[in-house]
């Protein structure tokens, strides 16, 4: 199945899922050894359908994020895209992703949302069932991962508001 089109949501696999990101951890220490690495994404929340796609965040100096995707980029990731403090990555390419990497400030700020927006999900259901709701209209309709992606937004950054008043 191509990626570059629709989005399909699978039902959890969390053992495929966390072998995947154990994997892809254990190699990308080896590329970049001081990196703080994280699984992210719905495939760290268990019990949330997800693209078949697991996210990771590699948190390194702020001055090191282009540096890095690049250096991820020489060891055959697909570089897809970058802006100020944040590169993205597939593997083994955009066309038929299994994994997404995001290289970003290590504890900046969205290191921490990213986090916490993970673990707002694994630890409230309401926020869970809410997020999962719009996932699953963003997929029914959006014509690529940048569309569904956009539909996203807003549920994002109102959860996300909800961790901030804390």
């Amino acid at each position: 199945m191509s990626h570059i089109g629709a989005v399909t949501l699978v039902e959890c696999r969390p053992a495929d899922w966390n072998r995947r990101f154990e994997v892809l951890r254990s190699q990308l220490q080896g590329i970049v050894p001081t990196a703080l690495i994280e699984h992210i994404g719905s495939t760290a929340v268990p019990d949330l359908p997800s693209k078949d796609v697991v996210d990771v965040l590699v948190g390194v100096d702020h001055d090191h994020v282009a540096e890095t995707a690049s250096l991820l980029s020489d060891h055959e990731f697909d570089l897809e895209g970058q802006r100020a403090g944040h590169s993205w990555l597939s593997w083994p390419h955009r066309q038929e992703r299994t994994v997404v990497v995001h290289v970003v400030e290590a504890e900046g700020q969205e290191w921490h949302d990213r986090v916490a927006f993970r673990d707002l999900l694994r630890s409230d259901s309401g926020a869970r069932a809410r997020y999962l709701s719009v996932k699953r209209a963003a997929a029914a309709d959006a014509t690529g991962w940048g569309e569904y992606t956009a539909r996203k937004a807003g549920i994002v950054t109102a959860l996300l508001r909800t961790i901030h008043q804390d």
